[in-house]
């Protein structure tokens, strides 16, 4: 069950919610780093979904498909790797960005975590400033590939109308000449 689950961006004197300025669904198994996050989160604009361990986290991914996805590293039921895993093996989540929240300074983890499909790192304890400039930056990256990869759709698209190399024809002239071919083989 999720544990803090506030309103879009809702303002603390009641007032209307304003446009939320994208979805963040964090794990953590600390409450009071989970509030901290939330309040941090939903105070800079974010809709926030918070969760004490990486299964629940992972089924409101799927579910809910947000923005980033911010974990901690070690947590009961599932930790931190195997929900990464899990994310990214699953063709629907794959594409969404996610930063490991940890205490851990070892290299060694922190190359794991990569390993497994982090995009980025913050350190516990971490300054509200860095978090949030991570987490703008991974969306920033998600949009410029979303951009991306519908220019690299349309170009490949494109190639089907553009004469090939050494020929002045397009396809449109190639299926006209292979019809125009056909049907004088069958008179």
């Amino acid at each position: 069950m999720a544990m803090l689950q506030p309103t879009p961006a809702s303002s603390e004197d009641g007032s209307p919610a304003v446009a939320s300025r994208g979805t963040i669904v964090i794990a953590d198994d600390d409450p009071a780093t989970l509030l901290l996050l939330w309040q941090t989160l939903s105070k800079a604009g974010f809709t926030v979904r918070a969760f004490e361990n990486g299964k629940l986290a992972c089924d409101a991914v799927l579910r809910e498909q947000p923005d980033v996805v911010l974990i901690d590293w070690m947590m009961p039921v599932l930790d931190g790797r195997a929900a990464v895993e899990k994310l990214k093996a699953d063709p629907q989540t794959r594409g969404i960005p996610i930063v490991m929240l940890t205490s851990e300074t070892d290299i060694a983890d922190r190359v794991t975590a990569l390993e497994a499909g982090v995009q980025d790192f913050l350190t516990k304890p971490f300054d509200s400033r860095e978090l949030l400039a991570r987490i703008e930056q991974q969306m920033r990256w998600r949009k410029m590939l979303a951009v991306d990869a519908n220019a690299a759709f349309a170009h490949d698209r494109l190639k089907l109308y553009r004469p090939e190399p050494g020929t002045e024809s397009s396809i449109f002239d190639r299926i006209w000449s292979s019809e125009a071919k056909q049907s004088k083989k069958r008179r």
